[in-house]
Formats: structure tokens, C-alpha cells, sequence
């Protein structure tokens, strides 16, 4: 019997031997393979945070085309000799043509460009004009309240309108009196 317990505690004495021996070999290689995989995916979702760069890539879109559509509108007003204006809403926009036989603002719904836009979801607009806040409707109404005039001349009401975000700080127009437009992103935002 004694040589029993003599075998049986040699075996246990390997057993620890080995298992002591693993361990210090290291990781195995699905240990090694999972950390390498979660690295990967925390640096992908840095190299996809960083590369937007805190960007709202929607709210640049909507800025530029804004911009391309007043001065498409500008040059359609000099070419046609008329005068064209922009109406602005809390989340859409228009432009208009003033027909002086009628003496009145028609709006140009039917025109592929400078038809009625409404921004998309969670988009708004802010206007102001010779340094003060405009009262920006809901949406249209029957009667045309164009606040911003595009001359057959070239020149434009100076204004400031902002395309924002949830209410936050977004996208900068700006316009002079020549009818010069600017685009950019207010200071906080930058």
C-alpha cells in the first residue's frame, strides 16, 4: 500500500509540475488572437471617430447647397434682369420671383432648383438680418414674406442665416450687400 501513496503523490507532483510549466510557456494562441481582434475593433472605431472629426457631414451638405442655390438664384436674376428673393422657414426655404405687372412675389415651387426645400430631420434654420433675429414661420403661407432680395444688380440684403442642429451651433451664411456668400463653421464649433 505504502507504494501506492508513493505513485499516487509522484503523479500529483507532476501533474503540478506541468501545469506549472504552462503557465509559465504564456498565452495560447486563442488568447492571443482574441485580444488581437478587440485591439482591432477599438482601433477601428477610433480611426472612424477621428476621421469624421466630430463632423456633421449632413449639416455641410446642407450648407453648401444653400450656398450653390443662392448663387445659381444671383446669376439667374442678372442673366433674366429680374428680381429674385429668398423666404426662409424654421425648417425649409423658397425662392421668389417678383413680377412687377402683377406687383407681387410668385413663387418658383415649379422650378427644379429653387423650389421649396425642406431641411431633413432635427435641421433648422436662423436668420438674421442687419444684425437682428428675423421671426422665421413654421412653414409657408398663402402670402410670400420674402426676406432676402436677390437684385438684378448683383447685390443681396446682407444677412446671417445658420443652419443648425438640435438648436446647437452649426453652420454659418453669411452675405454682404454685393451679393458676396460665405460659408463657415462658427468659432464654438470648430
Amino acid at each position: 500500500m505504502p507504494t501506492l501513496a508513493i505513485g499516487t503523490s509522484t503523479d500529483a507532483q507532476r501533474r503540478r509540475a506541468v501545469m506549472q510549466r504552462k503557465r509559465a510557456r504564456g498565452f495560447t494562441l486563442i488568447e492571443i488572437l482574441v485580444v488581437a481582434m478587440i485591439i482591432g475593433v477599438i482601433a477601428v472605431a477610433a480611426v472612424l471617430a477621428l476621421s469624421a472629426g466630430g463632423r456633421d457631414r449632413e449639416l455641410e451638405q446642407q450648407g453648401r447647397r444653400l450656398v450653390a442655390l443662392l448663387e445659381l438664384a444671383s446669376e439667374e436674376a442678372v442673366m433674366q434682369g429680374r428680381e429674385l428673393a429668398l423666404e426662409a422657414f424654421r425648417d425649409s426655404y423658397r425662392f421668389h420671383a417678383y413680377e412687377p405687372d402683377a406687383d407681387e412675389w410668385q413663387m418658383l415651387d415649379d422650378d427644379i432648383h429653387l423650389g421649396h426645400r425642406t431641411l431633413p430631420e432635427g435641421l433648422s434654420l436662423v436668420l438674421e438680418l442687419e444684425g437682428r433675429p428675423a421671426n422665421l414661420l413654421a412653414g409657408p403661407a398663402d402670402t410670400p414674406r420674402p426676406q432676402v432680395m436677390l437684385l438684378s444688380s448683383g447685390e443681396f440684403t446682407p444677412f446671417r442665416l445658420e443652419i443648425q442642429r438640435d438648436r446647437r451651433a452649426g453652420m454659418v451664411l453669411e452675405a454682404d450687400a454685393l451679393g458676396r456668400v460665405s460659408l463657415s463653421l462658427p468659432d464654438a464649433a470648430r
